[in-house]
């Protein structure tokens, strides 16, 4: 049985003489997805460009697994072909429907397709930005720009529509765009929901997915607010006060979804390590974690790790006390800090049993404070291994860091203003994804080439409940830490309190 739901005029000789399912799947075409059950192919006809996405049958067992899953399943091209009509509508730009059809009243034995035109000399958000070219934009045209998507977004919301897969490289903007009076199309609508309203934990998946594909393109935090309040067209002090709860629940998962990958593949069930596509390898050892960056050779600091007394005479010993050890070694050409955690006392190994050692916990906020553009060494190597009763040894290798000391700097009388204004914005930017450091002290950060880099994070950590109480210990630590310098001191404190 097949039913075939609408052509339009100008393909209709392209689908004549054979069954248009036959001809709609072997189209010769430049293939730009490719899945099990689903194919986009780019095709021309009479001098003009059009997509085609072919769904083929699903199966039960994929109904199934979604349905368990509470996940509403893909099933054929229609959902895509209901959402573009509701966004014509509305208005709304996105790709022109050409043609439609569907066959079979099977679910799990459907097969449909759906055919769009080209939009002509347009660029993905995602590609705008992978090319560099927003470093070309001035202050208003990048504002325009932020203003005009979180508009798109509000008005696509606001028809009772729900994007599911609401990333970058799903909008699309004229190449020669006017940054006045962008146009911005929505693709890819094959997961699309129609509503009389969009319920807020779908509201919270589109914002939370569209943001968690624009931090990597170092999206700041007055970049979030120009977008939320544009989205809610509304002040910042409304936004603040009227929509906090949802705000959090947005930035929790666009967050969470950017370190994610990171996540799994430094846990230690975890293989992803060992694919091409990571910057560090897995060493198998029996118990425990270690991971070393690609091209270093990882017999060079296993050594290391195995002997202490080795280590100390091999590098220059930075600190040596009862719960760590910090050496600066040099490898072949390069230099490294390597941090050995001790446990210190009977109590303390007995507090540390359950928990993770301060080596995973310091790469962990590492990688959360560089996801909101926030200095610090650049790391090298994590590595484990079980001890007595569970205690383990824990190493993290790192970069050595050029520059100096913060408390050194300072000592010597120059870039107060500079530093103060790091600092100012190195606590804000803490604060948009509830980190704490845990030791902010003058002595734990570097200075370079006017930028401050943090360093010594393994009481770092992200809190929920106790977010304030432990921000207010982190400032009180770091203004006690520059009493001596009362200038720097005053500043500070003035930015800090909001004074």
């Amino acid at each position: 049985m097949e039913a075939l739901n609408f052509l339009d005029d100008e393909l209709k000789q392209f689908f004549e003489g054979e069954d248009r399912f036959n001809i709609a799947q072997s189209i010769d075409g430049k293939v730009f997805r490719e899945y099990e059950n689903r194919v986009t192919k780019q095709f021309k006809f009479q001098n003009k460009s059009y997509f085609i996405k072919f769904h083929g049958p699903v199966g039960w067992k994929e109904i199934f697994k979604n349905l368990i899953q509470i996940k509403v399943p893909v099933i054929g091209a229609k959902r895509e072909y209901e959402a573009l009509n509701h966004l014509y509508k509305n208005t709304i730009h996105c790709p022109q429907i050409k043609g439609f059809a569907k066959k079979g009243l099977n679910p799990s034995r459907e097969s449909s397709f759906l055919i769009t035109e080209e939009l002509y000399e347009t660029i993905s958000l995602e590609d705008f930005f992978l090319q560099d070219l927003h470093k070309d934009l001035t202050h208003k045209e990048r504002s325009n720009l932020i203003k005009a998507a979180a508009s798109q977004i509000r008005k696509m919301h606001m028809s009772g529509l729900n994007h599911r897969d609401l990333y970058l490289c799903h909008l699309h903007i004229k190449k020669e765009t006017d940054f006045d009076n962008i146009e911005i199309y929505l693709i890819d609508l094959h997961r699309a929901q129609i509503r009389s309203t969009v319920p807020e934990r779908w509201i919270v998946k589109d914002l939370g997915g569209f943001l968690h594909s624009a931090i990597q393109f170092n999206l700041s935090e007055r970049d979030f607010y120009r977008f939320m309040m544009t989205y809610y067209n509304c002040s910042l002090r409304d936004l603040i006060t009227g929509h906090n709860d949802i705000l959090r629940k947005i930035l929790d998962r666009a967050f969470s979804m950017y370190l994610k990958p990171s996540l799994k593949e430094f846990s230690k069930k975890s293989t992803v390590a060992v694919s091409q596509d990571s910057s560090f390898m897995k060493l198998q050892k029996k118990s425990g974690r270690c991971f070393v960056k690609k091209g270093i050779e990882p017999d060079h600091l296993i050594r290391f790790f195995e002997d202490e007394d080795f280590l100390i005479s091999q590098g220059e010993v930075i600190k040596n006390e009862k719960g760590h050890l910090i050496v600066k070694v040099k490898i072949v050409d390069s230099w490294f800090y390597i941090k050995k955690y001790r446990i210190k006392s009977l109590m303390h190994g007995i507090s540390r049993l359950l928990k993770e050692t301060r080596a995973y916990n310091s790469w962990l906020s590492t990688i959360w404070l560089n996801s909101v553009g926030i200095r610090t060494a650049n790391l090298v190597s994590l590595y484990e291994a079980d001890g007595f009763l569970g205690w383990r040894d824990s190493f993290l290798v790192t970069q050595a860091i050029d520059g100096k000391r913060l408390d050194e700097e300072i000592e010597q009388g120059s870039n107060a203003d500079l530093i103060v204004s790091r600092m100012s914005a190195f606590f804000k930017r803490m604060d948009w994804i509830k980190f704490t450091h845990g030791d902010a002290k003058t002595s734990n950060f570097f200075f370079n080439q006017k930028e401050l880099i943090a360093f010594d994070l393994d009481s770092s950590r992200r809190r929920y409940f106790l977010h304030k109480r432990y921000r207010n210990k982190d400032k009180k630590r770091i203004l006690r830490s520059l009493q001596n310098d009362k200038k720097i001191f005053v500043s500070l404190y003035k930015r800090l309190n909001g004074n």
